[in-house]
């Protein structure tokens, strides 16, 4: 009676810590555009809010701004800007080779704005919200004496038209579209060596609104959701691009001002077994002749965590050769909260400014750390200098 009330007890035990790991066996979406891998794949666009904790839903600011809330943007006259975007490898655990995720495309924002009298603007840019590349997802043919190299990639291509119109001297509205194409190349699958590249399109719509009375101001912006459809040729996915909102407060006294920002994105319409993610961002700016200076702070929520199940080719051409055997058939998917540290600084010129800013996650299991250098510049002075040569 012990030994089978000992037995008894060893099959509860174990299935105790069979559930303490949660698995995804099946991914409801392309496996590098799952929610979370954020930890790594999104990209703060924007130096100016990517200093102050990626606040800017309620701070009147450039262009890029527009991003997090388009009735924020402000320009008193045309200009061309870009940001470089830069993320060191960060290292994939459990892999047989010493293997990274990397962000290739340095380049995050170029665009031009154009105000049209003196209550409304419009801009149009090309951003790269996400982007995560895996090198080196290796597989070892004919006894190790082969590599087969690939190199999955992620990337969000976003082509936007934005516009605010300033209602009220306390009151402004915004509007932005968002053409997204969203970027699947060699995806992983097992049991083919078969090598996908495929475009999706897809079009966000980005309403928000500012109000300002005397010092504060209050902001909300939402993206809207929509559904795509992905056929990867091995596997097709019908998901939900989930909605994201923005909401803040800002406060301005003399040559300083703080905000703070709450995110939400209902990540659980991806998949249902998913948390929604919560952010919460707090700034603070000083105002010093032509400088500005940031600091701030920035806490997102996990999505989820556990084992994942990598896709598989089921079809009647699976290759059933003995060198998959040795290939993971699971990744790990680590706890993907983080707390971040920023700082940031502007250069205001005659015609232009320049803005850099750095973001390094303190606490959480993935230490991500984003730099972006950003530059604005005026067209009247390329105007001028054309006037001037032909005088």
């Amino acid at each position: 009676m012990k030994i089978r009330f000992i037995f008894i007890l060893m099959l509860a035990c174990t299935g105790l810590f069979a559930q303490g790991v949660d698995t995804l066996f099946v991914l409801n979406a392309p496996m590098y555009a799952n929610p979370f891998y954020e930890y790594y794949s999104r990209n703060f666009h924007g130096a100016e809010a990517a200093g102050r904790g990626y606040t800017g839903a309620a701070v009147l600011g450039g262009v890029q701004s527009g991003l997090i809330n388009p009735a924020v943007m402000r320009a008193d006259s045309a200009s061309v800007f870009a940001e470089l975007s830069i993320k060191p490898p960060q290292n994939v655990d459990r892999m047989i080779f010493n293997a990274n995720y990397v962000s290739p495309m340095p380049l995050g924002i170029f665009g031009f704005s154009f105000p049209l009298g003196k209550k409304m603007l419009l801009s149009t840019m090309y951003s790269n919200p996400k982007s995560i590349d895996l090198q080196d997802f290796i597989i070892e043919i004919n006894q190790g004496a082969d590599l087969v190299q690939r190199s999955p990639k992620y990337n969000l291509h976003q082509f936007s038209l934005l516009a605010n119109y300033r209602v009220l001297y306390s009151l402004s509205v915004g509007m932005a579209a968002h053409y997204q194409l969203h970027n699947f190349d060699d995806p992983i699958f097992l049991r083919t060596y078969d090598r996908v590249t495929k475009s999706t399109p897809a079009l966000r719509l980005q309403p928000g609104i500012l109000l300002q009375r005397g010092p504060v101001m209050a902001g909300v912006s939402a993206v809207l959701p929509t559904d795509i459809d992905v056929d990867l040729r091995y596997a097709r996915y019908d998901y939900t691009l989930p909605l994201e909102l923005s909401a803040g407060l800002s406060y301005t006294k003399g040559m300083y001002r703080l905000s703070g920002d709450f995110g939400y994105i209902n990540d659980s319409a991806v998949d249902d077994r998913f948390n929604d993610r919560y952010s919460l961002h707090m700034g603070a700016e000083k105002h010093s002749e032509n400088r500005i200076f940031r600091a701030g702070y920035m806490f997102r929520s996990n999505v989820w965590d556990g084992e994942i199940m990598l896709p598989e080719n089921t079809a009647a051409n699976a290759d059933s050769s003995m060198f998959w055997d040795d290939v993971p058939t699971s990744m790990l998917i680590k706890d993907g909260a983080q707390h971040f540290l920023t700082a940031g600084i502007t250069y205001l010129f005659k015609h232009g400014q320049i803005d850099a800013s750095i973001m390094h996650c303190i606490v959480g299991e993935n230490r991500q750390t984003q730099v972006n250098i950003g530059l604005g510049v005026k067209l009247s002075t390329f105007f001028a200098k054309e006037l001037a040569v032909k005088r």
